[in-house]
C-alpha cells in the first residue's frame, strides 16, 4: 500500500484522469468537449498532503486534429482552476509526438524527468506519485501511465482507486 501522507508531488494524466469528455467519446470532439473531474480534485483537497500537482499528457493530435493554441488555452485554464480549487502549485506539460521512442511520450518518463529537474529536485522521489487511467487493468486501452511512473521510479495508482481512498 502507498503511504499517501508523505507525498507532496502528484503527477496526473489529463484525459480520463483530471478531465473527461462531455460527449462520452474516448477522445474529445473538440477543445470544448471536456469537464473537470471534481471527484479527483476533491480527493486531492481532502488528502491535503500535496503541495504540487503536475499534469503530464500525451497529445499526439496536436496539430493534426487539435489547434496548438486552442489546446494551450484549454490546458492553462484547467491548470489555473486546479491551482485555485486545490490550493496547490500546478505545472502542465504535454508531448505532441506520436513516436513511441520519443523520450517524453509516455510510457517514457521524459516529461516527469524534465519537471523534476526544473522544479522538484532535490525533493526525494519517495515524496512523489502518479495517477492515471492507462493502468493496464482489464478494459484499459493502455498501461502507459503505470509504466511511465515505473520508468521514473515513483509510486502509481489508478485514478479510480485514488478517488476511492
Amino acid at each position: 500500500m502507498i503511504n499517501i501522507e508523505n507525498k507532496r508531488v502528484l503527477f496526473c494524466d489529463l484525459d480520463g484522469t483530471l478531465i473527461k469528455t462531455v460527449s462520452k467519446a474516448v477522445f474529445p470532439k473538440d477543445v470544448t468537449d471536456f469537464q473537470i473531474r471534481k471527484d479527483v480534485l476533491d480527493k486531492v483537497k481532502d488528502l491535503g498532503c500535496f503541495t504540487h500537482l503536475a499534469i503530464v499528457t500525451n497529445q499526439a493530435g496536436i496539430p493534426k486534429f487539435v489547434n496548438k493554441e486552442d489546446f494551450v488555452a484549454k490546458l492553462c485554464c484547467i491548470a489555473k482552476f486546479i491551482e485555485k480549487y486545490c490550493s496547490v502549485n500546478v505545472k502542465a506539460v504535454w508531448c505532441s509526438s506520436s513516436d513511441s521512442n520519443h523520450p517524453c511520450r509516455k510510457p517514457n518518463p521524459g516529461m516527469l524527468e524534465d519537471l523534476y529537474e526544473e522544479y522538484y529536485d532535490p525533493m526525494s522521489k519517495s515524496m512523489m506519485m502518479m495517477i492515471g487511467d492507462a493502468s493496464g487493468k482489464p478494459g484499459c486501452f493502455s498501461d502507459s501511465d503505470l509504466k511511465c511512473a515505473e520508468n521514473f521510479g515513483i509510486d502509481y495508482m489508478d485514478v479510480e482507486d485514488f478517488v476511492m481512498l
